[in-house]
């Protein structure tokens, strides 16, 4: 992404990556199978819907930045290192997984915070975004504990 302006990078590469990150948890929604299946169907569900509700908030910062957000499929794979889930996988697996996406995400963010230094409400998104992944990464590893 070489657009001019560094808050639409930021933003552009924040709905790719969520974009697979939601896609990946709807993904565990559809397919989660277990002893905790209730728990665990409705967690990603959360977790798909709170997702795709931040894509349209940074879609609607590149418009009043004037630029126009990512939306293409092959774009938005092409924009993140994010990748696609596929099965067989556990729910173990999918919870795994999940906390790597968010992870990746929250570790982006930490340069996008830098990079968007000249733009405080470009950068409040993102710090506002980030706050809730890294609460969720909390919850995950929480989860995971062993």
């Amino acid at each position: 992404m070489n657009t001019i302006h560094p808050s639409i990078d930021a933003m552009n590469q924040l709905i790719a990556a969520y974009t697979v990150a939601s896609q990946n948890a709807r993904f565990c929604h559809w397919n989660v199978v277990g002893p905790h299946f209730e728990d665990d169907h409705e967690l990603f569900g959360e977790l798909y819907t709170e997702l795709s509700d931040e894509i349209d908030l940074f879609a609607e910062r590149i418009r009043a930045l004037r630029g126009f957000p990512m939306s293409r499929l092959s774009e938005l794979l092409a924009a993140t290192t994010l990748q696609e889930y596929t099965l067989p996988m556990t729910a173990r697996n999918m919870q795994k997984n999940i906390l790597a996406d968010y992870e990746y995400i929250s570790e982006e963010m930490n340069t996008m915070i830098e990079t968007t230094a000249d733009d405080a409400v470009t950068q409040d998104i993102i710090v506002g975004s980030k706050r809730q992944i890294d609460k969720r990464s909390w919850m995950l590893r929480s989860l995971l504990w062993e």
